[in-house]
């Protein structure tokens, strides 16, 4: 029994070390979050008709590097200062981008939607 118990008490001793020792991963930071979303801008601003493979990985990614309400509500405050300085932006496009890309959303995309009001972590 005993010549059990130790090297089973030996794997608890590291495995918990190795939790204790992960850290989270860091919020992304607004110039993360740009560019991610920069191979965007070209059908965003109407030179192309549709959003390019990177656009879509790189929103995808956003999404899924965003998970909590404070995450997501930093993300979207980022996006929403840089959209005010893109000459062309098209609104509309911007609103139906995570469609397009097949990707859910859960909270709309608007120049006037209120990043505060984020409700949701993602589970």
């Amino acid at each position: 029994m005993k010549s059990v118990f130790v090297p089973f008490l030996s794997l608890v001793v590291v495995l918990a070390l190795t939790v204790a020792a992960t850290k989270p991963p860091k919020a992304l930071t607004c110039e993360q979050t740009k560019s991610l979303v920069t191979p965007c801008l070209d059908y965003l601003t109407k030179k192309t008709s549709t959003p390019s493979t990177p656009c879509c990985q790189g929103l995808n990614k956003l999404i899924a590097s965003t998970p909590t309400k404070k995450e997501k509500c930093a993300a979207c405050k980022c996006l929403k200062k840089e959209a005010s300085h893109i000459p062309n932006l098209d609104v509309d496009r911007a609103n139906k981008l995570p469609k397009v890309c097949n990707i859910n959303v859960d909270y709309p995309i608007s120049k006037d939607f209120d990043c505060e009001k984020i409700i949701k972590d993602k589970p």
